[in-house]
Order: C-alpha cells, then structure tokens, then sequence
C-alpha cells in the first residue's frame, strides 16, 4: 500500500486569515508543473515509478484546486476529505522548542488542540490507507503542511520535530510488515528551482 501526500500550490495571502484561501498565480504554475509531471514518467527516484489510483483532497480552496491540476491529466475525479484540512491554529507553536523541549502547557507537554488535531491526523491516515487497500493503487492526497507534518510525526510516534515542507512536494508512506514508513519527504524534483517555495 502506497499514499501521496502532496502539499498545495502556493496561496494567495489573504490578510486575517491563514487558511482557504485560492492559490496563487505562482501556486498555479506549481500545481501545473506537478499534474504535467504525474501525467509523463513520474518516478520517485531512478527505479520507483509514481502512480496513482485515487485523488483525496482537503476540503479548503487551495489543496481543491491544487487537486484539480492533478486530475485532469489522471482522468479521474477528486474526492474531498474532510480529515485533510488544515489546523485552523498555527502548528509549530504547538510543538516543543529547542529551547524548551519539554516545557508543559497546562500540565501537558502538548496542548489540547495539538492533541485534537494529531488524532485528526491519524484518522485522515487510517482512511487513506483503507481506501489504498480497497482499491489496490495508490492514493495520492493534497492537504496542507501542518497536516502533512503531523501525519509525519504520528508514523515517527515523535512530536519533537518540525518539517519544512514545500509547496506541491510530495512525501510518501509505505504500507509494509504491519506499519507505515516514510520512502521520501519532501521530494521537489518534479519543480524548477524558482517554483520551490515554503
């Protein structure tokens, strides 16, 4: 079992808010670089071919329409999941610092809505990797970074990194001797150097 998770096109700024907001024109350009890519030989690294049975997206606008490049060139839809949203809180200040990397809150070394949003995290991943066992393809999933980041941490069982992920980079989880390991973080090898944003 194979999954995807891509992060969206770069987005446009909207002032007072962090999230659901349209890609950018650069955004555009990354989500199209990436759906050209998948469309030819798209491969992982010089032996792994990526290929994709299904498209999950998270329900706000920018991973929506990041999606929408991805599935024209496929020929199949995108399903919303509404598990792949973003947290509507900013995730690395809910992370331990390196400064203090066992400081608690609240008598807790994570926060609530941290917590919250991990399990969030966890259930995206557990229907992701059903609807890949379903299916027998891949599934490839455009969500968010901290979302990304999290499932991360929820394969590593660790909440004491942080990952810097780039826009329309793909980081993919393999299914293998009853749990999930990273093969690749970050990839980025699909974009040009002036579309690598953070």
């Amino acid at each position: 079992m194979k999954i995807y998770l891509v992060r969206h096109g770069q987005a446009q700024p909207i002032p007072g808010r962090r999230r659901d907001a349209s890609l950018s024109p650069l955004g555009h350009t990354q989500a199209g670089q990436l759906a050209k890519w998948l469309a030819g030989d798209a491969r992982l690294d010089g032996d792994t071919s990526l290929t994709v049975g299904s498209v999950l997206t998270s329900p706000l606008a920018e991973a929506r329409e990041t999606a929408e490049y991805v599935c024209q060139p496929l020929g199949i839809p995108a399903r919303v999941q509404h598990t792949l949203a973003e947290a509507d809180f900013p995730v690395a200040t809910e992370l331990p610092s390196a400064t203090a990397p066992f400081a608690r809150r609240r008598g807790r070394l994570l926060s609530e809505r941290y917590l919250d949003f991990r399990a969030q995290a966890r259930t995206a991943l557990a229907e992701l990797g059903r609807c890949a066992e379903e299916s027998g393809r891949p599934v490839l999933a455009v969500s968010h970074g901290g979302l990304i980041g999290t499932v991360v941490r929820a394969v590593a069982e660790s909440d004491t990194f942080r990952l810097k992920l780039y826009h329309c980079g793909i980081t993919a989880l393999d299914w293998s001797d009853g749990r999930w390991r990273l093969s690749h973080v970050n990839l980025w090898d699909h974009l040009p150097v002036p579309l690598r944003t953070t």
